[in-house]
C-alpha cells in the first residue's frame, strides 16, 4: 500500500477555452483544431503554486502574476510573440482559461521519488499503484 503525503503547495489547473483555441485557429488556419473534438484530459496544465494560508490570497498573486502563466502557454502554442494577443493581462487570462485552484496537494511517491531514476522501473515491472482500482474512481 502506497503513503500518501501531502505537501506544502498549492495547485493551479489551466484548460484551455474556445476563444484560445480560435485564436490559435487563426494563427495557424491551415491546421485547425476543432474544439469540440479536444481530449479534455490531456488538455490541459498542472501548475504548483506557493501554498497560501486562502484561496482568495492564491487568486490575489494569480493575478498579479498571470502574465508568466499566459507567456508560458502562449509560447507552447506559437513562438511568434508578434502573432499573441494583448495586453497579457487577467482579463485575457480569463478569456483564454478555465481554472481551478486547489488547496491539497497530495504526492503519490515517497518522498525519494524524484531523487531516482529506479521508480520509473517500479511502474514497468508493474509495481506502484497495482492495488489501486482506478476504475471505481
Amino acid at each position: 500500500m502506497h503513503d500518501f503525503f501531502s505537501i506544502n503547495r498549492n495547485a493551479l489547473i489551466l484548460r484551455p477555452t474556445r476563444d484560445l483555441i480560435d485564436w490559435a485557429n487563426t494563427v495557424f488556419p491551415e491546421d485547425p483544431i476543432d474544439y469540440d473534438d479536444m481530449d479534455q484530459h490531456d488538455e490541459q496544465d498542472v501548475f504548483l503554486l506557493p501554498d497560501f494560508s486562502s484561496t482568495e490570497e492564491t487568486l490575489e498573486w494569480l493575478k498579479e502574476n498571470c502574465e508568466d502563466f499566459l507567456a508560458h502557454i502562449l509560447e507552447d502554442w506559437c513562438m511568434d510573440k508578434n502573432a499573441w494577443p494583448s495586453p497579457l493581462d487577467w482579463p485575457l487570462f480569463e478569456r483564454f482559461f478555465q481554472y481551478s485552484i486547489e488547496t491539497s496537494v497530495v504526492d503519490t511517491m515517497d518522498e525519494g521519488y524524484d531523487d531516482s531514476d529506479d521508480d520509473l522501473e517500479d511502474f514497468e515491472d508493474g509495481e506502484g499503484f497495482s492495488d489501486f482500482d482506478f476504475e471505481d474512481n
